[in-house]
C-alpha cells in the first residue's frame, strides 16, 4: 500500500517546537565553512493545478420544482403496469390520481439486479433482462442520477447557447442561437437518466417556470398573429419568419444501447409530453415537462457500441439534419465499462468517432472518480500474463490530445465532484430499496477542431 501522504504532515509542528523554551546558547567554534558565502535560498515553483479554469458554470442546479416534477415523470412512467391507464400513453389518467402499491415488486427486483452487478453479470442484468428489471433499475438508479445530469446539461447547453464568460478562453464554435435544432445523442444511455434530465434543462433554459411560461408564450403567438393581419402581407410575412426562427428550435435526443431499453425510452418519452402527471399544487413547475411535442423528438436504437458498423455509427451520431444542428455527444457512466471490456477497440471506437463528428460538436464524458481499466500484456522473458491499470482520464486524453492531436480541445475537466440531493425537500415514494442518491463524479468536455 502506498504510504501517507507528504501533504497530510501537520504544519504547525513546527510552531509548537519554536514555542518551547529554548536551550542556552554556547559560543560555536570557529569553522573553515564560516567563510563561505551563503547559498541563495531554492524557490519553489507553484503546483501545477490538476484541473483547467473552467468555462463553464456546473454547479447550479435546476429548480427544486422542476427537480420534483422530474421524478414525478419516472414514477408515472415507470412504476405503473403496462395494462393500467399511464397518463399520455395508454389513455387519460385522473389528474392526481396516484397508485397506492407499487405494482413492481421494487425490493425483490432491486436485490436481482444488485446480484448480477456485483458478479459483473451486465448481461443478466441489461442485455438479457426482462422489462420489469429494466424498469425497476430506472426507477432506483436513473432518477437519482437524472437529478445531477440536469445541472450538468444545463451548465454545457448554457455554454453552448453562448451563456460563458465573455472574456473565456474556450467558446463554443456553433453556437446553438445560431442553429435550428440540437441534437444530442446518448451512447449508453438507454437507462432513462439523461433523457429525462436534458428534457428538464430545456425546459428551465427555455421555458422558465413552465406552465404560465408556456401559456405567455401561447398568447404571445396568438396575439402576434392577430395583428399579421392587420399589416401589409410582405410585413406579415417578415414577423411570421421571425417568429418562426425563434420558437421552432427542436431538442433532439437518440439513446444508443447494447440493452433493449426500448420500452422504458417510449414510456419516458410520452411522459415528458403528458399534462397528466400527478403534481403538488404550489408547485412552479407544473407538467407536461415539455409542453409542446414538436419542441422534442426521443429516439432509441439497440447497439453495441464496440461493434457497431461504420454506416450505423454515422447514422447514429448525425442522422438526418446534421448540417442545421448542434451537436452533443454524451457517454455518462459508460466509457470505463467500454474500457475494460476493451481497451483497444474502445480507442478505435473514440477515433472514429472524431473522424465522423463535424467541428463544433461537443463531448460530455461522466465516470466514477478514480476508474481505471486494466490491459493484460505477456512478458517478454518469462512469457508470463501481467495486469497493468490505467486511469480513465489517462486513456481518454491520451486518445483525443496525442493519437487524434490536434482534433479536439479539453475545455473541463474535473477529477472529483459532488452533486447532493435535497433529500429533505423531494419526495420520491416508489417502493422500498428506492430511494435518492448523491453522486460523486469525475467530467470531462471536449469540442470537436
Amino acid at each position: 500500500m502506498p504510504g501517507p501522504r507528504q501533504g497530510n504532515r501537520r504544519a504547525d509542528r513546527d510552531q509548537d517546537f519554536a514555542a518551547k523554551p529554548k536551550p542556552q546558547k554556547r559560543t560555536p567554534k570557529p569553522s573553515k565553512q564560516a567563510d563561505r558565502k551563503p547559498t541563495a535560498p531554492v524557490q519553489q515553483q507553484d503546483p501545477i493545478p490538476d484541473e483547467d479554469p473552467s468555462p463553464i458554470d456546473l454547479s447550479t442546479p435546476i429548480p427544486l420544482s422542476l427537480q420534483q416534477l422530474l421524478l414525478d415523470v419516472f414514477k408515472t412512467a415507470l412504476l405503473t403496469e403496462p395494462s393500467q391507464s399511464i397518463p399520455g400513453v395508454d389513455g387519460p389518467a385522473e389528474s392526481g390520481a396516484e397508485t397506492e402499491t407499487p405494482p413492481l415488486d421494487i425490493k425483490s427486483l432491486i436485490q436481482t439486479i444488485k446480484s448480477h452487478l456485483y458478479q459483473r453479470d451486465f448481461d443478466s442484468a441489461f442485455a438479457d433482462a426482462g422489462e420489469d428489471n429494466l424498469r425497476a433499475y430506472a426507477l432506483r438508479w436513473s432518477a437519482s442520477r437524472a437529478l445531477g445530469y440536469a445541472g450538468l446539461f444545463k451548465g454545457v447547453l448554457g455554454w453552448m447557447r453562448g451563456d460563458g464568460p465573455a472574456d473565456a478562453d474556450m467558446k463554443p464554435i456553433c453556437k446553438l442561437s445560431e442553429l435550428s435544432n440540437v441534437r444530442t445523442v446518448c451512447l449508453g444511455g438507454g437507462a432513462g437518466a439523461e433523457l429525462v434530465a436534458l428534457a428538464a434543462a430545456w425546459r428551465d433554459m427555455e421555458f422558465g417556470s413552465g406552465i404560465d411560461s408556456l401559456a405567455q408564450r401561447a398568447a404571445d403567438l396568438s396575439l402576434e398573429s392577430e395583428e399579421s393581419q392587420t399589416k401589409p402581407e410582405s410585413e406579415s410575412a417578415s414577423d411570421s419568419n421571425a417568429v418562426s426562427s425563434v420558437n421552432s428550435k427542436t431538442l433532439s435526443i437518440s439513446a444508443v444501447d447494447i440493452a433493449d431499453w426500448s420500452s422504458v425510452v417510449d414510456r419516458l418519452s410520452k411522459t415528458i409530453v403528458s399534462s397528466n402527471v400527478p403534481f403538488p399544487s404550489t408547485s412552479r413547475h407544473k407538467p407536461p415537462l415539455i409542453a409542446q411535442k414538436e419542441d422534442l423528438d426521443i429516439s432509441f436504437r439497440r447497439e453495441d457500441l464496440l461493434e457497431i458498423s461504420e454506416e450505423a455509427l454515422k447514422n447514429v451520431l448525425l442522422g438526418d439534419n446534421a448540417g442545421s444542428s448542434a451537436l452533443l455527444v454524451t457517454l455518462m457512466f459508460t466509457l470505463n465499462e467500454l474500457f475494460s471490456t476493451s481497451m483497444s477497440k474502445t480507442t478505435g471506437f473514440l477515433l472514429r468517432l472524431t473522424e465522423i463528428l463535424p467541428r463544433g460538436s461537443v463531448l460530455l464524458v461522466v465516470d466514477s472518480p478514480g476508474s481505471y481499466s486494466s490491459l493484460k500484456l505477456k512478458g517478454k522473458v518469462d512469457g508470463e500474463v501481467q495486469e497493468k491499470k490505467y486511469p480513465m482520464k489517462f486513456l481518454l486524453d491520451h486518445t483525443f490530445t496525442s493519437v487524434a492531436k490536434g482534433k479536439w480541445e479539453r475545455v473541463l475537466t474535473q477529477d472529483s465532484k459532488w452533486w447532493r440531493r435535497e433529500a429533505a425537500r423531494l419526495r420520491y415514494e416508489v417502493g422500498e430499496g428506492a430511494g435518492l442518491e448523491d453522486m460523486r463524479f469525475q467530467v470531462h468536455i471536449y469540442q470537436r477542431l
